[in-house]
């Protein structure tokens, strides 16, 4: 299997795969399949999926590139989330783990993740246990959390310490509470991988066409999204991106190609929305505040609303 070590820069998300929430009865399945090897193929290594998305279809082409990938499944880190929206207990969860390797083809899985309100909802100590027996049943090989804030992120790792695989969050040029709340800084100075969820807002980042990016972007001779994973890389964290479009994929891979000078880094890492003010964060999902993998999707409507308010 795979070493945590020789990850690809870029993995595949499959938020889109087969549907959405629900199954497409009109989903290109052979164009999804075709990019998700292709990506295989030229060395991206690293995917996450849920049996949620489009009612389990995502998983089904993810297994049938993987059938047809050169690649290989001992060459493929796999991770697969579980929803607390759509399971609603540990035993189904279980089920959940149990149905996805048979679909796979495969004994164990690299890692499986919760969200943070998962783990509350089923109970930290529950939640926990059932980790434990998922490792010790050899089922994963690390255990994941996402979207979590930096006290569930402490505890899951003093309980897993190297088990503790990842931490997928939302980050991007406009988003970073995580790395202002010190967030990123503590899962990377413990070895825990920051992968990142829409990094790229799904094209919505490069729609603004912010001074720096676009400065950057002439300077490089490279898009704004190339800039983007590329800086995010250098930070450490993994990207996920989805495409089933063989040039964008292409233009993604090719984002690892160059290397952004040390004060260019410093620009993007000092640069912020001016005049932005982040909505309170809602982590343990208590109806106030924003949900944490909302951040994202409610940047552009938050951003203007803020920016036609008079200013005092």
């Amino acid at each position: 299997m795979i070493d945590k070590d020789k990850l690809s820069k870029i993995g595949i998300g499959t938020w889109g795969i087969g549907g959405f929430d629900k199954r497409n009865p009109n989903n290109n399945d052979t164009a999804q399949i075709n990019a998700i090897k292709y990506m295989f193929d030229k060395g991206v290594n690293y995917i996450e999926t849920t049996l949620w998305y489009s009612e389990g279809h995502a998983a089904k082409i993810l297994a049938e590139a993987i059938s047809k990938s050169n690649f290989g499944r001992e060459n493929i880190f796999i991770s697969q989330a579980i929803y607390p929206h759509k399971v609603d207990t540990l035993l189904q969860a279980e089920a959940e783990v149990s149905k996805f390797l048979e679909m796979i083809d495969s004994d164990n899985l690299d890692t499986v993740q919760f969200t943070m309100n998962g783990l509350y909802k089923y109970g930290v100590d529950e939640s926990i246990g059932f980790f434990k027996d998922l490792l010790k049943t050899k089922k994963t090989r690390y255990i994941s959390i996402t979207n979590s804030d930096l006290e569930t992120l402490e505890l899951m790792h003093r309980e897993f310490k190297e088990k503790f695989f990842s931490h997928e969050l939302a980050f991007n040029f406009e988003i970073r509470n995580n790395e202002d709340l010190g967030i990123t800084k503590y899962a990377t100075r413990n070895k825990i991988l920051n992968v990142v969820l829409q990094p790229l807002r799904r094209n919505r980042t490069a729609m603004h066409n912010w001074k720096l990016l676009s400065d950057l972007s002439k300077k490089y001779d490279k898009t704004q999204n190339q800039i983007i994973l590329n800086w995010t890389s250098s930070k450490g964290f993994l990207p996920l991106v989805k495409s089933e479009n063989i040039s964008h994929i292409d233009e993604n891979l090719s984002a690892f190609d160059f290397n952004i000078e040390d004060e260019d880094l410093r620009d993007m890492n000092n640069w912020r929305p001016l005049g932005y003010k982040s909505p309170d964060i809602d982590w343990r999902m208590s109806g106030k505040g924003v949900a944490p993998h909302q951040l994202p999707n409610i940047f552009d409507s938050e951003y203007e609303k803020q920016r036609k308010q008079p200013r005092h």
